[in-house]
């Protein structure tokens, strides 16, 4: 094998890779950095008002630094794969479903990267998942408190 094919075979082995960590990361950030961090408030307070008061602030902006870490991984994929960068403005990928054009030239303009996809699936995910917890495993009661 020559020089060139080992390094294009090292790129799509390491942009493969970040895809991975990219998919499970967005995971990770909504259900595993909730969960984390309320056992975590468990472990360590032990009131009501402590507890509140570690997760309030703590699993947001965990969340958030999270985030910033997958969108900055994906700049590293996108590199790798060879994505080329437009000459146009980079809009966000939200913003394609609110303009009037035809579908097929929004689609062309407007480019879903896989963090965008891997955040929406698995911010879904994590919603039919608390969905199903809170309406069959949850036990308490949806009555007035007592």
């Amino acid at each position: 094998m020559t020089t060139r094919t080992w390094n294009d075979l090292s790129r799509a082995m390491a942009a493969a890779a970040l895809a991975v960590v990219i998919v499970l990361g967005s995971a990770f950030l909504w259900i595993g950095v909730p969960v984390l961090g309320f056992w975590l408030a468990g472990e360590l307070t032990t009131t009501s008002q402590g507890y509140l008061f570690f997760v309030l602030p703590v699993v947001p902006v965990t969340m958030v630094a999270f985030g910033w870490l997958l969108y900055r991984l994906n700049a590293v994929y996108e590199t790798l794969r060879g994505t080329e960068a437009d000459d146009a403005p980079a809009r966000s990928s939200w913003l394609g479903s609110l303009s009037g054009e035809r579908e097929q030239m929004r689609r062309a303009r407007v480019r879903r990267t896989l963090v965008d996809v891997a955040m929406t699936a698995s911010a879904v995910t994590a919603m039919v998942l608390l969905v199903a917890w809170f309406f069959l495993f949850a036990s308490a009661p949806l009555g007035p408190m007592q």
